[in-house]
């Protein structure tokens, strides 16, 4: 049982971390990306939907229904803000920042749902966020320095959000399949973004082909095998959990980077990395 959650979920967490990567080389506006990303991932969803006649929508009540949009409204803030901020500052810095969601994940079920955290998750936990703060507050040199302090607040920002967004999916998949799930999140959280480029007047035609095949590769790597795959483990571990095992995305989009573009980690960094890889591991075995 443990092999087929977690296998999954492990390649699901190198398909999330090649994201920021493939935004950093994508020559299009954040929002536009961010826009892209969802409405090509749940165009996919609701084509495989009307290919096998699956009325998704069926058997939903009302709370589903609107915790399922809720969970698209934050998946649309934490999206435009964390693409926003990868385009200010550099990627371990934002994708460090961005993963700090666990620990406002750990604080709303503590203290908004009463829920009782396993010691054994939260020894493991703070192991993990010692490991981002150490990458945090040491972190390289800064490739647009000028706007790393907006980034930084950005990148935040999308971590708020995404705790939301993995608090809604917990309740809304003890009850729902994942695919009915996903489709109806990510197609609201695709609207919402889509006219607020609109609204904004944000480019969203006329890129190079080079950029259309990015933008495929983006909502189709990272976000319709990624995060759906979470989105699945949702139903068979905890949020907290969840949230945890996402603090190994900084690790390997840290090192994506060292090797496409050229940012070097600093000692430090890599032994934050490796707190993080071993606060992961110990809250895998917490739930075992």
């Amino acid at each position: 049982m443990m092999i087929r959650i977690y296998l999954p979920v492990t390649f699901a967490l190198l398909a999330v971390s090649s994201a920021a990567i493939l935004i950093r080389i994508c020559d299009a506006p954040a929002l536009s990306i961010a826009a892209y990303r969802i409405l090509i991932a749940s165009a996919a969803l609701l084509i495989w939907n009307a290919s096998r006649k699956n009325k998704f929508w069926q058997g939903l009540n009302r709370e589903d229904l609107w915790l399922s949009l809720l969970s698209g409204f934050f998946l649309a803030v934490h999206f435009s803000a964390w693409i926003s901020s990868l385009k200010l500052t550099s990627v371990t810095k934002s994708t460090v920042l961005v993963a700090t969601s666990p620990f406002w994940v750990a604080l709303a079920s503590r203290f908004i749902f009463k829920k009782k955290l396993k010691p054994g998750l939260l020894f493991s936990f703070l192991i993990a966020f010692s490991g981002i703060l150490l990458m945090t507050w040491f972190s390289a040199a800064e490739v647009y320095s000028q706007d790393s302090k907006l980034g930084d607040l950005l990148a935040l920002i999308g971590a708020w959000a995404a705790a939301g967004y993995i608090l809604c999916g917990r309740v809304v998949r003890k009850k729902v399949s994942t695919l009915a799930y996903i489709t109806i999140a990510y197609s609201f959280c695709g609207i919402l973004l889509f006219l607020s480029a609109i609204v904004l007047a944000v480019q969203m035609w006329d890129f190079p082909p080079a950029v259309y095949a990015l933008l495929l590769l983006i909502a189709l790597v990272p976000q319709l095998i990624g995060h759906s795959t979470f989105n699945w483990a949702l139903k068979y571990l905890s949020a907290p959990l969840v949230s945890t095992l996402l603090l190994g995305e900084p690790v390997f989009a840290s090192a994506l980077a060292f090797f496409f573009l050229q940012e070097s980690p600093t000692s430090l960094q890599i032994g934050g990395s490796l707190l993080v890889v071993g606060g992961v591991a110990g809250a895998i075995w917490s739930e075992k």
